[in-house]
């Protein structure tokens, strides 16, 4: 091997003569150079979004939903129980849910109401870090966001609130975004609508029900679906709202790091051990077509870019035909001295793979200076179009590797070819002329 790796590297060394191949296998190394460092950074791009986008879902949601086909849970004391001791359960909380309307002196907007338990709601979901506003300002510490949440029932006066405006309303917590549509602020009224919630009327037509609440404080979770519907209030306030009793809709649960993504087993422990009514959903299988799509898009994204490399691969062909072309009369003396068939097919895959090894390097070495790069200083993105407000940046070593051997196997293919042409050429026809 020794000798065709000397004769490999001799012909792809600068020539004054071979200037136009020395050149083409330049343009090769910069194809796959180029094609690999985009490679490593757009993937480790789109896992970062991938990535972000999980944690907010599963910040927001929980990992597990306990739900009755009888519309409600009649006993959620009894059945919360059961949940919390399903082995790789960390929490759990009841929670009522409802879709309504808002109104306020300015605006109305549609939206969802959350009932929650303030003491346990936060053990389940990220509720408590992404409340930003209470009713004296920006809350400093998580003991004054979880205050907000205790005293959500009867929030105390805000600080903005009109001092005439003194009467007594249960509290509720709104998307930024939402507090934006309506134009509220924590101690403003807002009317939270049940469209058909108030009974019949006249000529068989439903009346709707109107309750006030008093904003007690904003929350902003950066995932714009959350921040323009979602609301919460406590669950004794819901079910008021509501009219259901003391029954809720459903029970979160919150499972440990290691059984997230067993969410599917545990709902069906949960459920072998509940019975019917109850059946459960996880947020796997919730979203299942979000991530779904999340992942065809990146391979997509990933096969468009490694075209690059396919590229630079004709590149490695051109180099060696030429190659074998202008370098006939060095292969026919090579085989006029005893050089084997399989002696020169190695010499010119060596001289490709020499060529292909080299940009998958030095495009590995500069996509993961790339990444480190913007995941230091982090690339500013409009906070109006998306819901991150710098690239987030995140180099999974199993996409780098796929990369690095992606680019490795189309190098090498390449030179399949050319290498066989060239064991091809007979040493009578290649020295007639000569």
């Amino acid at each position: 091997m020794r000798f065709e790796l000397l004769v490999a590297w001799s012909h792809l060394r600068s020539r004054r003569q071979d200037a136009g191949v020395s050149l083409i296998a330049i343009l090769s190394v910069l194809g796959i150079t180029l094609g690999v460092q985009m490679l490593i950074i757009v993937l480790a791009v789109m896992e970062g979004f991938e990535g972000d986008l999980r944690d907010k879902i599963l910040g927001f949601n929980a990992h597990v939903v306990v739900l009755s086909y009888e519309g409600t849970v009649m006993d959620p004391t009894a059945a919360m129980k059961i949940v919390q001791e399903t082995p790789g359960v960390v929490a759990a909380s009841p929670f009522v849910y409802s879709e309504v309307m808002m109104r306020s002196q300015y605006a109305t907007a549609g939206a969802i109401l959350k009932g929650i338990d303030p003491a346990t709601t936060p053990l389940v979901t990220d509720i408590l870090p992404s409340i930003t506003t209470g009713p004296t300002g920006k809350p400093g510490s998580d003991a004054e966001k979880q205050r907000i949440l205790d005293t959500l029932h009867e929030p105390p006066p805000a600080i903005a609130q009109d001092v005439t405006d003194s009467d007594k309303f249960p509290g509720i917590l709104l998307g930024s975004e939402l507090a934006d549509q309506l134009k509220v602020y924590p101690g403003d009224k807002v009317y939270v609508i049940n469209p058909v919630g108030g009974g019949v009327g006249a000529f068989g037509m439903p009346i709707a029900k109107t309750t006030p609440f008093r904003v007690a404080g904003l929350f902003y979770t950066g995932f714009y679906e959350y921040d323009t519907k979602w609301s919460y209030v406590t669950i004794p306030d819901a079910q008021a709202f509501a009219e259901i009793g003391n029954s809720v809709t459903a029970i979160e649960a919150r499972l440990t790091d290691e059984r997230i993504y067993e969410a599917p087993d545990v709902g069906a422990e949960i459920e072998s051990k509940l019975g019917y009514p109850y059946y459960s959903k996880n947020w796997l299988t919730v979203n299942a077509s979000l991530f779904s799509a999340l992942k065809l898009e990146k391979y997509v994204m990933g096969l468009i870019l490694a075209q690059i490399i396919t590229v630079a691969a004709v590149g490695i062909v051109t180099n060696l035909i030429v190659m074998v072309i202008t370098r006939g009369r060095e292969i026919a003396i090579l085989k006029a001295i005893g050089a084997s068939d399989a002696m020169i097919r190695r010499v010119f895959v060596l001289e490709g793979s020499i060529v292909g090894v080299v940009g998958t390097v030095l495009g590995t070495i500069l996509g993961l200076l790339g990444c480190a790069f913007l995941d230091r200083y982090k690339f500013p993105l409009d906070t109006n179009v998306y819901y991150l407000d710098s690239l987030p940046v995140v180099v999974e070593w199993e996409n780098v590797v796929a990369v690095v051997v992606g680019s490795l196997v189309i190098s090498f293919l390449a030179t399949i070819y050319p290498a066989w042409r060239a064991a091809r050429v007979d040493p009578v026809e290649g020295l007639r002329y000569e």
